[in-house]
């Protein structure tokens, strides 16, 4: 397996990372994981989406740019599971920041997540009211 798939896990991303000894292996790493990232997102790959997520989530605290995740976040805000909702709503917290255009989808995602008539679901709305308040 090509260890910069969509496929390689956060572990072992986390693990090339910090097996690199200059900052300029470090970056080349995460070009490599940042164009495997994107090229997943071009082929719209729903299996890794949640993955991939947290795989920008740990390369935005390394301090690497990661808005390109945005978009992604919210189409797993729209997922049926909550899982993958947890993951996209961590990611929002991390990669979004109030000057950018996606902030209105996200509160439009907000209101609809809150009408929703499931019980499960309605329950944790409080947790992430924190994103636009």
């Amino acid at each position: 397996m090509n260890p910069f798939s969509s496929g390689t896990r956060l572990r072992d991303m986390i693990r090339a990372i910090r097996a690199c000894k200059t900052a300029a292996e470090e970056r080349a790493v995460v070009r490599k994981e940042c164009a495997a990232i994107r090229s997943a997102i071009s082929e719209n790959d729903q299996d890794y989406r949640h993955r991939n997520i947290a795989k920008l989530m740990f390369i935005h605290m390394l301090g690497y740019p990661t808005h390109f995740g945005q978009m992604e976040c919210l189409k797993l805000i729209a997922a049926s599971g909550f899982p993958e909702k947890r993951i996209g709503y961590l990611g929002l917290m991390l990669l979004l920041d109030e000057r950018q255009e996606v902030l209105m989808l996200v509160t439009n995602s907000l209101k609809q997540y809150a009408s929703t008539s499931s019980a499960y679901y309605s329950v944790n709305v409080p947790l992430f009211s924190g994103l636009i308040f």
